[in-house]
């Protein structure tokens, strides 16, 4: 991994991270453990931190901040941003840095990309996102559009 990509990374959580949102004693925080089909960065695993001022579990939902990061055989990500938690499903938007290795899936190797998503769910997770390549060698087009399907458990804690 270079430099880059770790200090891209920090910038976006440090971004969401100074977002508005305060912690009080009453809201929420979960962890979100999941496991996705993710392009570029095929079967991957990874975990989500969720924070929000919000009393989501009792209640009809909430918002919140969502920071998190995956692993794959194409490559890692990192990701931050807000999420909206309902009966209906969850709703987030994300700020997301890809890296790619060897053998991505419709990115080009060790690059790599800047971009966003959004994601829908409840238990299962479906994205879909646009991309740019920031660093690295083309090999495809400079810009790609990721999408994923996958599973999310939540693990909550005050």
């Amino acid at each position: 991994m270079t430099l880059r990509s770790l200090a891209a990374a920090a910038t976006i959580l440090a971004i969401t991270c100074l977002c508005p949102t305060e912690l009080h004693a009453s809201g929420d925080q979960a962890v979100l453990v999941d496991a996705n089909y993710v392009q570029p960065v095929r079967w991957n695993v990874g975990a989500s931190l969720f924070f929000s001022r919000d009393d989501v579990k009792n209640s009809e939902g909430g918002s919140g901040i969502i920071v998190g990061g995956s692993v794959g055989a194409g490559g890692m990500q990192v990701w931050g941003g807000k999420a909206l938690l309902g009966d209906v499903g969850n709703l987030d938007v994300r700020g997301v840095v890809t890296r790619t290795w060897d053998h991505p899936r419709g990115a080009s190797a060790n690059s790599t990309y800047v971009g966003g998503e959004v994601g829908w769910g409840l238990g299962a997770r479906v994205s879909v996102g646009y991309a740019k390549r920031i660093r690295g060698a083309s090999t495809d087009d400079d810009h790609i559009v990721t999408w994923g399907v996958g599973l999310e458990i939540p693990v909550w804690f005050r």
